[in-house]
């Protein structure tokens, strides 16, 4: 073999090692950003108008209302994840509306509701709760919803409606895929707000690496996303919430099985 040669394929394969290796690095570490759309069900232009928002990748869809299951078959089409939106029991005591989850009209009915909003959105892939401040409180009746969302391989977003909600935890100890809400995008619909709301949520994302944005299909909201440019954000990923998800702890097989029981019986 000439030397030539040799020098030249060693650089050429260098060369191609060094460009393809930046592209790869940068795919790997971009911040990834989930973006959940609340409150989807009762209006249909913009509900529809949320769901075309190319930032929104997950869409939180209330049971029993006028437009549920349409907005749900819209998503789908969409390639964007479906959720049950459920109305959960509050503080404030608001009317829940069609398939509220509240533990004063007992077990019984609470998982009758349950089981209708979740059979009534089609495509649903998990649970998330609106409003909720009471029962997101109440250990015991979460438990109820997360064993239902268990035995249908559903994962739980807590809205985080209240600080102290219980209902990450419990999915947590019950082997319940899950994840929390960390900004509320438009708590206020002023374009100020959501500006600022929006520089915080993508400062947590590129800082740890990932962010839950929670937003809603105000006429502000859908203005505002409008208004953002694409190629500002060319550093982040857009996910579903199912990306971010935290998986069920793996529990190990113990060595000893009562009565002499075979592994894997």
């Amino acid at each position: 073999m000439r030397p030539g040669k040799i020098t030249l394929s060693a650089a050429l394969l260098l060369a191609l090692w060094a460009a393809a290796s930046p592209v790869w690095a940068s795919v790997e570490a971009r911040p990834r950003v989930a973006v959940v759309v609340d409150d989807l069900g009762n209006q249909w232009r913009s509900g529809l108008a949320a769901i075309e928002v190319p930032y929104i990748k997950t869409v939180a869809i209330m049971p029993g209302r006028p437009y549920t299951e349409r907005l749900a078959e819209a998503s789908n089409q969409a390639a964007k994840t479906v959720i049950v939106h459920a109305p959960m029991s509050n503080q404030s005591d608001f009317p829940l509306g069609p398939l509220g989850l509240d533990r004063a009209e007992g077990r019984l009915q609470l998982l009758d509701n349950l089981w209708q909003g979740l059979d009534g959105v089609p495509h649903a892939e998990g649970l998330s709760n609106h409003m909720g401040s009471r029962l997101t409180r109440d250990p015991e009746a979460m438990a109820w919803i997360m064993a239902e969302l268990r035995d249908r391989n559903l994962f739980f977003f807590d809205s985080l409606t209240v600080a102290d909600s219980q209902g990450w935890q419990v999915a947590h100890d019950m082997g319940v895929p899950w994840h929390r809400r960390q900004v509320f995008l438009d708590h206020r619909q002023t374009p100020d707000f959501l500006a600022r709301q929006w520089q915080r949520a993508l400062a947590i994302a590129r800082e740890q690496g990932s962010v839950t944005i929670i937003c809603h299909p105000y006429p502000e909201t859908l203005a505002f996303f409008a208004s953002l440019n694409p190629a500002q954000y060319r550093d982040i990923e857009w996910v579903s919430i199912k990306s971010l998800l935290n998986p069920p702890e793996k529990r190990p097989v113990p060595r000893w099985r009562p009565n002499n029981t075979p592994l894997g019986a």
